[in-house]
């Protein structure tokens, strides 16, 4: 017996069930949207981090320090005295190099100033004047050769001058007080530098010792 053809009517594909299809695995996609809440977060982080980076900045550029003055050296010449205990005396003329220091971000200018020379801190010997000038920004100037004439003539008391000369030594401070503007960024601060040094005039040898600057 032949066995005859057969044609199959059962489809070829077998489809699952909707619901199967909606359980099966899900498909992810980024979102490219941002929430409007974390657009807010950014924007304040954003407007800190400027606001930090320029209060740092102004705290740099801004800060105004007072200039630094000190005698950068001393030289003695024509130094005379007499250490006779009815008259004892002392003449001699100082010559000064000093310097002027400047670290803030702008120029420092001042008027010019008086230099004073007092002797064991009590009473004025000499006395000068150094003209005014400008201090670029991070910048030092020496101001040379600034000569004071001291002596013993412009004391008022002294008793123990006689033993200090016979000692050898006289114990001298140099004191000056400038006062300028410091410009920085279109903004002038007045800024006031004193200088105190304190030195030993050695008589017999003729030159300045133990030189020290605050």
């Amino acid at each position: 017996m032949v066995e005859e053809d057969r044609t199959s009517l059962a489809p070829t594909e077998i489809y699952g069930r909707s619901d199967e299809e909606q359980n099966g695995p899900r498909i992810w996609r980024r979102k490219t949207e941002q929430p409007p809440g974390n657009c807010i977060v950014y924007s304040l982080t954003i407007f800190v981090i400027v606001f930090a980076v320029c209060l740092i900045l102004s705290l740099i550029f801004l800060r105004v320090s007072k200039p630094e003055i000190e005698i950068a050296s001393v030289s003695t010449r024509d130094l005379l005295f007499g250490s006779n205990s009815t008259s004892p005396y002392f003449n001699a003329t100082l010559v000064l190099d000093i310097s002027i220091r400047n670290s803030n971000f702008g120029a420092f200018e001042f008027g010019d100033s008086s230099v004073t020379v007092v002797y064991e801190g009590r009473e004025v010997v000499g006395e000068t004047t150094i003209g005014g000038r400008r201090v670029d920004a991070h910048k030092t100037v020496r101001i040379t050769g600034v000569v004071i004439e001291i002596g013993s003539f412009r004391l008022l008391h002294s008793r123990d001058l006689g033993t200090e000369l016979r000692s050898g030594f006289l114990e001298l401070t140099s004191v000056a007080e400038i006062g300028g503007r410091v410009k920085v960024m279109g903004r002038r601060r007045l800024k006031k530098s004193v200088m105190s040094c304190t030195m030993r005039l050695n008589l017999n040898g003729r030159f300045i010792q133990n030189l020290l600057c605050e």
